[in-house]
């Protein structure tokens, strides 16, 4: 069957069609547009008219493309700026009459984990999926058989950018508040959740990082997944990132302009969780939320 998936995230607006059979997922296409729907979340819990005119437009966009390539059903859900914003209902009345789901946490989480075990068959063990979203990070553990646990974190890479990022380039005491906090928020959850069998990232800030290290200009899903990156790497990466003012960050080859001031505070945050959770590396999945939705959500 030819199914289609819409992600609504704080940071973009993703397309999946894929044809799936049983838990085989076979894209056909994908479409990612930044919208940074979520933008001032950090200070005020209300969306921004200006982004969610740009949400609505890329959703509609995305759904037309879905059913000019055969989509026989499509869902659009939402995460963690909608979960959070007073005012989503504007969002929701605007997209009518699509529906927006919006999703727990926790189901967020366990989506993820689904994803990223579809994409990579092969994987054995106690398995940790890292989701590092824009507004959110969902920690899940499990194996092929279970999830164990799950949580959701509010930790993403809009949301600290916001939050900590003044200076350009950011100051070590931002990027050390940064840390800081975000290693108080993981720490309650951090023996339940260290030192898996295998650690998958999946979102943003992990596929752009390999996208960065490989130089990859177009940016080619098939060179990310299954990649690799060592805690050292990433935190070298986030370093070097930071380092730099954000005019020339969006030089980059491989890094799409309009992530380039957010890039940074993803880094950081994800180099903190891989030191505090004890993981020695990371394998990068493109498999992800989206894949979780088109095999579990109806």
């Amino acid at each position: 069957m030819r199914r289609a998936a819409i992600d609504i995230g704080t940071n973009s607006v993703r397309l999946l069609v894929a044809e799936v059979e049983g838990d085989r997922v076979t894209p056909i296409a994908q479409r990612m547009e930044i919208t940074r729907l979520g933008e001032g979340l950090a200070h005020s819990p209300v969306l921004a008219p200006q982004a969610i005119g740009r949400t609505v437009r890329a959703v509609r966009e995305f759904t037309a493309l879905a059913q000019g390539l055969g989509a026989e059903s499509l869902v659009v859900f939402g995460t963690s700026a909608l979960r959070e914003a007073r005012n989503r209902a504007t969002l929701e009345r605007d997209l009518k009459p699509l529906r927006v789901r919006i999703l727990t946490g926790e189901q967020e989480a366990e989506l993820s984990f689904f994803g990223a075990l579809a994409g990579l068959p092969d994987l054995r063990g106690r398995i940790l999926v890292l989701d590092v979203g824009g507004g959110s990070t969902e920690l899940t553990l499990g194996t092929r058989e279970r999830i164990e646990d799950r949580v959701s974190l509010p930790l993403g890479a809009v949301r600290m950018t916001e939050r900590f990022i003044r200076s350009d380039p950011a100051a070590e005491v931002e990027l050390e508040a940064l840390s800081r906090t975000a290693a108080s928020i993981l720490s309650p959850y951090r023996k339940v959740f260290s030192r898996p069998d295998v650690a998958v990232g999946v979102g943003g800030t992990a596929t752009t990082l390999v996208a960065v290290d490989r130089a990859l200009e177009p940016y080619d899903p098939a060179q990310v997944h299954g990649t690799r990156l060592t805690q050292p790497k990433v935190s070298s990466m986030a370093r070097g990132l930071c380092a730099m003012p954000l005019a020339l960050r969006r030089r980059l080859p491989g890094l799409q302009p309009q992530r380039a001031d957010i890039v940074c505070a993803g880094a950081v945050l994800l180099a903190t969780l891989l030191r505090e959770l004890e993981i020695p590396e990371l394998l990068v999945s493109e498999s992800d939320l989206l894949w979780g939705a088109l095999l579990r959500l109806r």
